[in-house]
């Protein structure tokens, strides 16, 4: 009997032994398709990069908990659902962050996302293509963690006023905005209308408001001027 066992047992290492074998040495395992969602800024590479994925690897040297780790080292990448489909596919469901705008920092171009979180340092303002905040000093920053700033409100007032021009879809169309010492906000549109914001209250409103009167300073062909909306009452376009 006891014989018997061991036969049993020397046949199923066996079996498992060419099964392992079989699995690192055979092109059936080996990663052929990457599955990605999500994207929008980043590329297919910039993934495999920041996932240490190669294709052409055997699927069972990769661990999705891992990949995940290694994809959220990216400040782009908020979260990732991986997972890996046998034999040989690997699909990411991918949550990016993304840039709202550009603060001056030491001669470069911090980018932020909508909750103040450094994704990446521009050197050149030609890469730039959201809205650069003027008037404003950082005190210190790190890639992948919240901007510093001494004036937490006034970050806040930034970061609410970007984000009811994107809600009001017309962040694409402003290419500055400035606060002055008296923490007055002034916004510019890439055609040259200059916004006037006081404080900055009330601003989903304003923003809301603001892409009706663009569209109509556009369909009558006026691409210079200033719209006050400072007060409560309704805003006034004037020529510069």
């Amino acid at each position: 009997m006891k014989k018997k066992y061991k036969i049993i047992t020397f046949i199923m290492i066996l079996i498992i032994c060419v099964f392992g074998y079989m699995v690192i040495k055979t092109d059936y395992f080996i990663l052929k398709k990457l599955n990605v969602v999500g994207q929008v800024k980043l590329s297919r590479q910039d993934i495999l990069i920041s996932g240490k994925i190669e294709s052409g690897k055997n699927i069972y040297k990769y661990s999705s908990k891992k990949i995940r780790k290694n994809l959220l080292e990216n400040p782009y990448i908020e979260d990732a659902n991986v997972k890996i489909k046998l034999p040989d596919i690997i699909s990411i469901d991918l949550k990016e962050r993304v840039a709202m705008c550009a603060i001056p920092y030491m001669g470069s171009y911090a980018l932020i996302n909508e909750e103040g979180i450094v994704l990446k340092v521009e050197d050149d303002l030609k890469n730039v293509d959201v809205p650069l905040i003027g008037g404003i000093n950082l005190q210190k920053l790190k890639i992948g963690q919240n901007v510093d700033l001494k004036d937490d409100n006034l970050l806040n007032k930034i970061l609410n006023l970007l984000n009811a021009c994107n809600n009001a879809k017309i962040l694409s169309n402003i290419s500055q905005i400035n606060i002055d010492d008296n923490k007055n906000i002034d916004l510019y549109t890439i055609n040259g209308i200059r916004v006037l914001l006081g404080k900055g209250e009330d601003l989903d409103y304003k923003m809301t408001e603001l892409n009706k009167i663009l569209i109509d300073l556009y369909t009558k062909n006026i691409k210079v001027g200033i719209v006050d909306m400072r007060y409560d009452s309704y805003p006034v376009y004037r020529p510069e």
